[in-house]
Protein backbone atom coordinates (compact mmCIF):
# COMPACT_ATOMS: atom_id res chain seq x y z
CA UNK A 1 0.00 0.00 0.00
CA UNK A 2 2.82 2.37 0.90
CA UNK A 3 4.49 1.73 -2.47
CA UNK A 4 1.24 2.59 -4.27
CA UNK A 5 0.78 5.78 -2.25
CA UNK A 6 4.38 6.74 -2.90
CA UNK A 7 3.79 6.34 -6.65
CA UNK A 8 0.60 8.43 -6.50
CA UNK A 9 2.24 11.24 -4.52
CA UNK A 10 5.38 11.37 -6.69
CA UNK A 11 3.18 11.39 -9.81
CA UNK A 12 1.20 14.24 -8.26
CA UNK A 13 4.34 16.24 -7.52
CA UNK A 14 5.63 15.77 -11.08
CA UNK A 15 2.33 16.62 -12.78
CA UNK A 16 1.64 19.65 -10.57
CA UNK A 17 5.16 20.92 -11.31
CA UNK A 18 4.59 20.51 -15.08
CA UNK A 19 1.27 22.37 -14.91
CA UNK A 20 2.90 25.19 -12.94
CA UNK A 21 5.74 25.46 -15.46
CA UNK A 22 3.23 25.71 -18.33
CA UNK A 23 1.30 28.43 -16.51
CA UNK A 24 4.41 30.36 -15.52
CA UNK A 25 5.76 30.26 -19.11
CA UNK A 26 2.80 32.30 -20.34
CA UNK A 27 4.03 35.84 -21.07
CA UNK A 28 0.71 37.66 -20.71
CA UNK A 29 -0.98 36.11 -17.72
CA UNK A 30 -4.68 36.78 -17.22
CA UNK A 31 -6.06 36.95 -13.69
CA UNK A 32 -7.59 33.48 -14.14
CA UNK A 33 -4.14 32.04 -14.88
CA UNK A 34 -2.61 33.79 -11.86
CA UNK A 35 -5.33 32.27 -9.66
CA UNK A 36 -4.59 28.83 -11.09
CA UNK A 37 -0.89 29.30 -10.34
CA UNK A 38 -1.70 30.05 -6.70
CA UNK A 39 -4.19 27.16 -6.62
CA UNK A 40 -1.67 24.63 -7.94
CA UNK A 41 1.12 25.93 -5.66
CA UNK A 42 -0.99 25.21 -2.59
CA UNK A 43 -2.01 21.80 -3.91
CA UNK A 44 1.67 21.03 -4.50
CA UNK A 45 2.37 21.84 -0.85
CA UNK A 46 -0.46 19.50 0.19
CA UNK A 47 1.11 16.63 -1.77
CA UNK A 48 4.58 17.48 -0.39
CA UNK A 49 3.14 17.49 3.15
CA UNK A 50 1.64 14.02 2.66
CA UNK A 51 4.87 12.80 1.10
CA UNK A 52 6.80 14.08 4.13
CA UNK A 53 4.41 12.25 6.44
CA UNK A 54 4.69 9.02 4.48
CA UNK A 55 8.50 9.10 4.61
CA UNK A 56 8.88 10.92 7.96
CA UNK A 57 10.80 13.89 6.50
CA UNK A 58 10.57 16.40 9.33
CA UNK A 59 12.01 19.48 7.58
CA UNK A 60 9.63 19.07 4.63
CA UNK A 61 6.77 18.53 7.09
CA UNK A 62 7.52 21.88 8.80
CA UNK A 63 7.89 23.77 5.51
CA UNK A 64 4.62 22.52 4.05
CA UNK A 65 2.49 22.30 7.22
CA UNK A 66 0.84 25.76 7.15
CA UNK A 67 0.09 25.68 3.42
CA UNK A 68 -1.43 22.21 3.78
CA UNK A 69 -3.44 23.23 6.84
CA UNK A 70 -5.14 26.23 5.22
CA UNK A 71 -5.66 24.73 1.75
CA UNK A 72 -9.09 23.23 2.52
CA UNK A 73 -10.39 26.67 3.49
CA UNK A 74 -8.51 28.43 0.70
CA UNK A 75 -9.61 26.28 -2.26
CA UNK A 76 -13.29 27.29 -2.05
CA UNK A 77 -12.80 31.09 -2.28
CA UNK A 78 -10.07 30.59 -4.92
CA UNK A 79 -12.37 28.56 -7.17
CA UNK A 80 -15.13 31.12 -6.63
CA UNK A 81 -12.77 33.94 -7.68
CA UNK A 82 -11.46 31.83 -10.58
CA UNK A 83 -14.95 31.44 -12.07
CA UNK A 84 -15.58 35.18 -11.74
CA UNK A 85 -12.25 35.94 -13.41
CA UNK A 86 -13.23 33.87 -16.48
CA UNK A 87 -16.32 35.94 -17.17
CA UNK A 88 -15.83 39.41 -15.67
CA UNK A 89 -13.48 42.32 -16.15
CA UNK A 90 -10.42 42.15 -13.89
CA UNK A 91 -10.91 45.74 -12.73
CA UNK A 92 -11.69 45.77 -8.99
CA UNK A 93 -12.47 42.04 -9.10
CA UNK A 94 -9.85 41.01 -6.53
CA UNK A 95 -10.64 43.92 -4.20
CA UNK A 96 -14.35 43.09 -4.26
CA UNK A 97 -13.63 39.44 -3.50
CA UNK A 98 -11.07 39.87 -0.70
CA UNK A 99 -13.75 39.52 1.98
CA UNK A 100 -14.06 35.83 1.07
CA UNK A 101 -10.46 35.24 2.18
CA UNK A 102 -10.80 36.76 5.68
CA UNK A 103 -11.73 33.41 7.36
CA UNK A 104 -8.66 31.80 5.75
CA UNK A 105 -6.40 34.56 7.09
CA UNK A 106 -7.88 34.28 10.59
CA UNK A 107 -7.50 30.50 10.53
CA UNK A 108 -3.86 30.81 9.48
CA UNK A 109 -3.07 33.38 12.20
CA UNK A 110 -4.89 31.78 15.13
CA UNK A 111 -4.73 28.05 14.36
CA UNK A 112 -2.36 26.96 11.57
CA UNK A 113 0.73 29.00 12.57
CA UNK A 114 0.29 28.41 16.36
CA UNK A 115 -0.15 24.66 15.70
CA UNK A 116 3.16 24.49 13.84
CA UNK A 117 4.92 26.53 16.53
CA UNK A 118 3.46 24.34 19.28
CA UNK A 119 4.59 21.15 17.50
CA UNK A 120 8.15 22.53 17.34
CA UNK A 121 8.54 24.36 20.67
CA UNK A 122 5.74 22.87 22.87
CA UNK A 123 4.98 26.37 24.21
CA UNK A 124 2.31 26.29 26.92
CA UNK A 125 0.69 29.52 25.68
CA UNK A 126 -0.12 27.78 22.39
CA UNK A 127 -1.56 24.60 23.91
CA UNK A 128 -5.10 25.78 23.05
CA UNK A 129 -4.54 24.47 19.50
CA UNK A 130 -4.92 20.89 20.74
CA UNK A 131 -8.14 21.54 22.64
CA UNK A 132 -11.42 19.83 21.69
CA UNK A 133 -12.94 23.16 20.59
CA UNK A 134 -10.18 23.70 18.04
CA UNK A 135 -10.54 20.12 16.85
CA UNK A 136 -14.27 20.69 16.19
CA UNK A 137 -13.49 23.92 14.33
CA UNK A 138 -11.02 22.11 12.09
CA UNK A 139 -13.78 19.65 11.17
CA UNK A 140 -15.85 22.61 9.91
CA UNK A 141 -13.26 23.18 7.15
CA UNK A 142 -14.94 20.60 4.91
CA UNK A 143 -18.35 22.21 5.37
CA UNK A 144 -16.79 25.56 4.46
CA UNK A 145 -15.38 24.09 1.24
CA UNK A 146 -18.69 22.38 0.39
CA UNK A 147 -20.47 25.73 0.83
CA UNK A 148 -18.12 27.44 -1.63
CA UNK A 149 -18.35 24.62 -4.14
CA UNK A 150 -22.14 25.00 -4.13
CA UNK A 151 -21.83 28.80 -4.46
CA UNK A 152 -19.37 28.32 -7.33
CA UNK A 153 -21.77 25.95 -9.12
CA UNK A 154 -24.59 28.49 -8.78
CA UNK A 155 -22.34 31.29 -10.06
CA UNK A 156 -21.19 29.19 -13.02
CA UNK A 157 -24.79 28.32 -13.90
CA UNK A 158 -25.73 32.01 -13.86
CA UNK A 159 -22.81 33.06 -16.05
CA UNK A 160 -23.32 30.24 -18.55
CA UNK A 161 -26.94 31.32 -18.89
CA UNK A 162 -25.96 34.94 -19.49
CA UNK A 163 -23.35 33.91 -22.08
CA UNK A 164 -26.22 32.51 -24.16
CA UNK A 165 -27.57 36.04 -24.49
CA UNK A 166 -24.39 37.25 -26.20
CA UNK A 167 -22.82 34.32 -28.09
CA UNK A 168 -24.22 32.06 -30.82
CA UNK A 169 -21.67 29.27 -30.31
CA UNK A 170 -20.79 28.12 -26.80
CA UNK A 171 -18.18 25.43 -27.52
CA UNK A 172 -15.39 27.86 -26.59
CA UNK A 173 -17.21 29.50 -23.69
CA UNK A 174 -19.40 26.74 -22.27
CA UNK A 175 -17.02 25.77 -19.43
CA UNK A 176 -18.90 22.53 -18.88
CA UNK A 177 -15.58 21.05 -17.74
CA UNK A 178 -15.59 23.38 -14.71
CA UNK A 179 -19.03 22.07 -13.77
CA UNK A 180 -17.74 18.49 -13.88
CA UNK A 181 -14.67 19.48 -11.86
CA UNK A 182 -16.77 21.23 -9.18
CA UNK A 183 -19.17 18.29 -8.89
CA UNK A 184 -16.19 15.93 -8.66
CA UNK A 185 -14.63 18.02 -5.88
CA UNK A 186 -17.99 18.20 -4.10
CA UNK A 187 -18.30 14.41 -4.17
CA UNK A 188 -14.74 13.82 -2.94
CA UNK A 189 -14.93 16.34 -0.10
CA UNK A 190 -18.34 14.98 0.94
CA UNK A 191 -16.85 11.47 1.17
CA UNK A 192 -13.95 12.87 3.21
CA UNK A 193 -16.38 14.63 5.56
CA UNK A 194 -18.43 11.43 5.96
CA UNK A 195 -15.27 9.53 6.90
CA UNK A 196 -14.33 12.17 9.48
CA UNK A 197 -17.82 12.05 11.02
CA UNK A 198 -17.59 8.25 11.16
CA UNK A 199 -14.21 8.46 12.88
CA UNK A 200 -15.57 10.92 15.45
CA UNK A 201 -18.07 8.29 16.65
CA UNK A 202 -16.50 4.91 15.84
CA UNK A 203 -12.74 5.47 15.68
CA UNK A 204 -10.32 5.18 12.76
CA UNK A 205 -11.84 4.23 9.42
CA UNK A 206 -8.75 3.12 7.47
CA UNK A 207 -5.17 4.19 7.89
CA UNK A 208 -4.69 5.71 4.48
CA UNK A 209 -8.03 7.38 3.78
CA UNK A 210 -6.41 10.85 3.70
CA UNK A 211 -3.99 9.68 1.03
CA UNK A 212 -6.76 8.04 -1.00
CA UNK A 213 -8.78 11.27 -0.90
CA UNK A 214 -5.73 13.20 -2.09
CA UNK A 215 -5.16 10.62 -4.86
CA UNK A 216 -8.70 11.28 -6.09
CA UNK A 217 -8.10 15.03 -5.86
CA UNK A 218 -4.87 14.68 -7.86
CA UNK A 219 -6.81 13.01 -10.69
CA UNK A 220 -9.31 15.87 -10.58
CA UNK A 221 -6.48 18.42 -10.58
CA UNK A 222 -5.06 16.87 -13.75
CA UNK A 223 -8.48 17.40 -15.33
CA UNK A 224 -8.49 21.04 -14.20
CA UNK A 225 -4.94 21.56 -15.42
CA UNK A 226 -5.65 20.01 -18.84
CA UNK A 227 -8.47 22.46 -19.56
CA UNK A 228 -7.42 25.37 -17.37
CA UNK A 229 -3.97 26.09 -18.78
CA UNK A 230 -5.38 27.26 -22.14
CA UNK A 231 -8.89 28.29 -21.14
CA UNK A 232 -10.65 31.04 -23.08
CA UNK A 233 -11.83 34.16 -21.32
CA UNK A 234 -15.20 35.73 -22.10
CA UNK A 235 -16.18 39.21 -20.94
CA UNK A 236 -19.89 39.51 -20.23
CA UNK A 237 -21.54 42.89 -20.88
CA UNK A 238 -22.48 44.64 -17.62
CA UNK A 239 -26.08 45.26 -18.71
CA UNK A 240 -26.66 41.51 -19.17
CA UNK A 241 -25.42 40.80 -15.66
CA UNK A 242 -27.68 43.50 -14.23
CA UNK A 243 -30.69 42.08 -16.07
CA UNK A 244 -29.93 38.61 -14.76
CA UNK A 245 -29.85 39.72 -11.11
CA UNK A 246 -33.61 39.54 -10.86
CA UNK A 247 -33.64 35.78 -11.21
CA UNK A 248 -35.57 35.65 -14.47
CA UNK A 249 -32.61 35.11 -16.76
CA UNK A 250 -32.65 37.57 -19.59
CA UNK A 251 -36.39 37.47 -20.26
CA UNK A 252 -38.75 40.09 -18.96
CA UNK A 253 -42.48 40.39 -19.56
CA UNK A 254 -43.06 42.69 -22.55
CA UNK A 255 -45.88 44.44 -20.68
CA UNK A 256 -43.09 46.54 -19.17
CA UNK A 257 -42.52 48.11 -22.61
CA UNK A 258 -44.31 51.38 -23.36
CA UNK A 259 -46.28 51.88 -26.58
CA UNK A 260 -43.54 54.11 -27.94
CA UNK A 261 -40.93 51.46 -27.24
CA UNK A 262 -43.12 48.82 -28.86
CA UNK A 263 -43.24 50.82 -32.09
CA UNK A 264 -39.48 51.29 -31.99
CA UNK A 265 -38.91 47.60 -31.41
CA UNK A 266 -41.39 46.68 -34.15
CA UNK A 267 -39.23 48.60 -36.61
CA UNK A 268 -36.06 47.02 -35.21
CA UNK A 269 -37.57 43.53 -35.41
CA UNK A 270 -38.49 44.05 -39.08
CA UNK A 271 -34.93 45.23 -39.75
CA UNK A 272 -33.58 42.17 -37.93
CA UNK A 273 -35.68 39.79 -40.03
CA UNK A 274 -34.55 41.54 -43.22
CA UNK A 275 -30.87 41.30 -42.27
CA UNK A 276 -31.22 37.65 -41.25
CA UNK A 277 -32.86 36.66 -44.55
CA UNK A 278 -30.68 38.73 -46.87
CA UNK A 279 -27.23 38.91 -45.22
CA UNK A 280 -27.38 35.52 -43.44
CA UNK A 281 -25.18 36.65 -40.52
CA UNK A 282 -25.91 33.36 -38.70
CA UNK A 283 -23.51 31.61 -41.11
CA UNK A 284 -20.67 33.29 -39.19
CA UNK A 285 -19.71 30.70 -36.56
CA UNK A 286 -18.26 33.46 -34.36
CA UNK A 287 -21.31 35.72 -34.52
CA UNK A 288 -21.97 37.64 -31.30
CA UNK A 289 -24.67 39.95 -30.08
CA UNK A 290 -22.37 42.93 -30.63
CA UNK A 291 -21.57 41.94 -34.23
CA UNK A 292 -25.24 41.52 -35.13
CA UNK A 293 -26.13 44.82 -33.44
CA UNK A 294 -23.52 46.52 -35.61
CA UNK A 295 -25.18 45.16 -38.76
CA UNK A 296 -28.50 46.54 -37.51
CA UNK A 297 -26.96 49.95 -36.67
CA UNK A 298 -28.13 49.63 -33.07
CA UNK A 299 -26.55 48.86 -29.69
CA UNK A 300 -26.12 45.39 -28.23
CA UNK A 301 -28.19 46.48 -25.23
CA UNK A 302 -31.13 47.52 -27.42
CA UNK A 303 -30.88 44.33 -29.48
CA UNK A 304 -30.80 42.26 -26.29
CA UNK A 305 -33.93 44.06 -25.07
CA UNK A 306 -35.66 43.37 -28.38
CA UNK A 307 -34.89 39.66 -28.21
CA UNK A 308 -35.48 39.08 -24.50
CA UNK A 309 -38.40 41.39 -23.76
CA UNK A 310 -40.16 41.91 -27.08
CA UNK A 311 -39.57 38.59 -28.90
CA UNK A 312 -39.29 36.44 -25.75
CA UNK A 313 -36.24 34.57 -26.97
CA UNK A 314 -32.45 34.65 -26.55
CA UNK A 315 -29.74 35.56 -29.02
CA UNK A 316 -28.39 32.00 -28.83
CA UNK A 317 -31.77 30.39 -29.54
CA UNK A 318 -32.64 32.78 -32.39
CA UNK A 319 -29.37 32.36 -34.26
CA UNK A 320 -29.33 28.59 -33.93
CA UNK A 321 -32.94 28.36 -35.10
CA UNK A 322 -31.88 30.07 -38.35
CA UNK A 323 -28.88 27.73 -38.57
CA UNK A 324 -31.08 24.65 -38.25
CA UNK A 325 -33.36 25.99 -41.00
CA UNK A 326 -30.29 26.51 -43.20
CA UNK A 327 -29.13 22.93 -42.54
CA UNK A 328 -32.57 21.58 -43.51
CA UNK A 329 -32.54 23.64 -46.68
CA UNK A 330 -29.16 22.21 -47.67
CA UNK A 331 -30.29 18.67 -46.81
CA UNK A 332 -32.94 19.03 -49.48
CA UNK A 333 -30.29 19.98 -52.07
CA UNK A 334 -28.71 16.53 -52.24
CA UNK A 335 -27.25 17.09 -55.70
CA UNK A 336 -25.31 20.13 -54.43
CA UNK A 337 -24.18 18.72 -51.08
CA UNK A 338 -23.84 15.02 -51.96
CA UNK A 339 -20.14 15.04 -50.93
CA UNK A 340 -20.87 16.60 -47.53
CA UNK A 341 -21.65 14.63 -44.38
CA UNK A 342 -24.20 16.06 -41.94
CA UNK A 343 -21.64 17.80 -39.74
CA UNK A 344 -19.97 19.24 -42.85
CA UNK A 345 -23.30 20.81 -43.78
CA UNK A 346 -23.71 22.02 -40.19
CA UNK A 347 -20.31 23.74 -40.32
CA UNK A 348 -21.37 25.47 -43.55
CA UNK A 349 -24.36 26.83 -41.62
CA UNK A 350 -22.43 28.25 -38.67
CA UNK A 351 -22.17 25.36 -36.19
CA UNK A 352 -18.80 24.63 -34.59
CA UNK A 353 -19.50 21.59 -32.41
CA UNK A 354 -20.98 18.26 -33.48
CA UNK A 355 -22.47 17.74 -30.02
CA UNK A 356 -24.20 21.11 -29.87
CA UNK A 357 -25.40 20.70 -33.49
CA UNK A 358 -27.08 17.36 -32.72
CA UNK A 359 -28.63 18.72 -29.52
CA UNK A 360 -29.93 21.96 -31.06
CA UNK A 361 -31.23 20.22 -34.20
CA UNK A 362 -33.22 17.71 -32.15
CA UNK A 363 -34.57 20.49 -29.93
CA UNK A 364 -35.83 22.44 -32.96
CA UNK A 365 -37.19 19.55 -35.05
CA UNK A 366 -37.79 16.68 -32.65
CA UNK A 367 -35.51 14.47 -34.77
CA UNK A 368 -31.81 13.74 -34.86
CA UNK A 369 -30.09 15.11 -38.00
CA UNK A 370 -29.67 11.62 -39.52
CA UNK A 371 -33.30 10.65 -38.77
CA UNK A 372 -34.54 13.90 -40.30
CA UNK A 373 -32.46 13.35 -43.44
CA UNK A 374 -33.89 9.84 -43.83
CA UNK A 375 -37.41 11.26 -43.54
CA UNK A 376 -36.70 13.43 -46.58
CA UNK A 377 -35.96 10.40 -48.78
Amino acid sequence: MKLFLDFVLVSGIVMLSIILILLLKSKKKQLSQKILILFFIFLLFVVLFLYSGLHDIRWLFNISFIQNDITTMLIGPLLYLYIKSLFLSEKKLIRNTLIHFIPVALYAIFIAIPTLLYSIFKTEELSYVISDHTFVFIRIENLYLILYLILSLQLLSKYRKVVKASYSNLSQYDYYWIKIMLYGALFIISVDLSIKIYESFFGDFIWYQEYLIVAAMIILVFYLGYYGVNQSKVLLPDFLLKEDRYGKGCRVNNKMLSNANKKEFEVLMNRLELVMTTNHPYLDENLTLGKLAGQLSTTDKKLSTLLNQYMDTTFYDLINKYRVEAVIEKMRLEHVYENYNLFGIACECGFKSRTSFNRIFKKETGYSPSAYKKSLS
